[in-house]
């Protein structure tokens, strides 16, 4: 059964901060779509990525550190030293694997790709390494819908770039450009298929 509103996953790491920020400016607080940002962070010291998106939002916006329910027209920020799946509509929070690699990105929208299906939206935006590949080739298989950031306005390319070579993203874009696509998907079209 499909979801009644679309659920964004968005994935950065190095340099993806002025990504989110341009992202963040030119999104529409009325999006109709619950936000989930995933970034690589240090495990022991606090983030303060929250408090620095809030400047450039006006959706509510919040530390995921509890098992939260989504809800559309918010924004959730996975916090330092823990991992995020999505299960029945709710972001279920669990400590990060102990692995030197960080797959956080990738561990997010596998889990979107199957409880969201169609409804499930994941952004690339800049970071080095190549996590959030094998999600988003889970979320298009799922029939979600993939952007990535164009490597050109990255500051560090190697997680668009990853997705472009591998998988078949719908559009490849300035973070500016993404917020547009998803203003218009998240607005214009009816949720309650």
């Amino acid at each position: 059964m499909s979801k009644p509103f679309y659920t964004i996953g968005i994935g950065a790491s190095a340099g993806g901060q002025r990504a989110l920020i341009a992202f963040l400016e030119k999104l529409s607080p009325n999006v109709k779509a619950a936000i989930v940002i995933v970034t690589h962070l240090m495990r022991e010291r606090k983030s303060i990525l929250t408090q620095i998106l809030s400047r450039y939002s006006a959706m509510p916006i919040s530390r995921v550190e509890k098992n939260t329910e989504l809800q559309p027209g918010h924004i959730y920020v996975m916090i330092e030293n823990t991992e995020l799946e999505v299960k029945g509509g709710w972001l279920k929070v669990k400590p990060r694997n102990l692995s030197f690699k960080n797959s956080a990105v990738d561990i997010f929208f596998r889990s979107l790709a199957d409880d969201f299906g169609d409804k499930a939206i994941g952004i690339v935006l800049s970071g080095g390494g190549n996590d959030g590949l094998t999600g988003t080739l889970k979320i298009n298989q799922k029939g979600g819908k993939v952007l990535v950031q164009d490597p050109n306005t990255a500051d560090v390319d190697g997680m668009p770039e990853s997705v472009i070579q591998y998988d078949h993203p719908l559009q490849i874009l300035s973070p500016a450009q993404i917020a547009a696509e998803i203003n218009q998907w998240c607005n214009a079209t009816k949720l309650s298929k």
